[in-house]
């Protein structure tokens, strides 16, 4: 959050003991070119490694789904392609996303941003840490 100046504010929406998942805005505009640039060089702060494999990303956003329904009673039903129907409605408001997923010892981190497609404030954030299974 405070690499993307978004920490004033922010909020956790989940925070159990398997998954946190904070939420912040920021004034700050990334130019979305640089969203890909900007999204590893966090990977690169926390020291995680970035996971490029689409299966292994369907993976860790399934295991994510389930602890949070595992976890959080008013959720109801959790689907478990959540996150990129998320992702899907965003765009379709005119809203640019993007998000990167990395592996770090004992934890899945995903790194979610958008913003308008005029690079207009806010810039969104929203960091998801998990548990890894075992």
């Amino acid at each position: 959050m405070g690499f993307f100046k978004a920490f004033k504010g922010s909020r956790p929406a989940i925070d159990n003991n398997k998954i946190l998942i904070v939420r912040g805005k920021s004034r700050a505009v990334i130019p979305i070119d640089d969203f890909d640039k900007k999204l590893k060089e966090v990977g690169e702060v926390i020291g995680a490694k970035e996971v490029t494999n689409s299966e292994r990303i369907a993976e860790i956003l399934e295991l994510g789904d389930k602890q949070i329904q595992s976890t959080e009673e008013t959720t109801g039903v959790v689907d478990s392609s959540g996150f990129m129907k998320t992702k899907q409605e965003l765009e379709a408001m005119g809203l640019v996303v993007a998000y990167k997923v990395y592996e770090a010892p004992g934890c899945n981190v995903i790194i979610a941003i958008w913003e308008d497609k005029n690079e207009i404030p806010p810039l969104y954030v929203e960091v998801t840490i998990s548990k890894t299974e075992g």
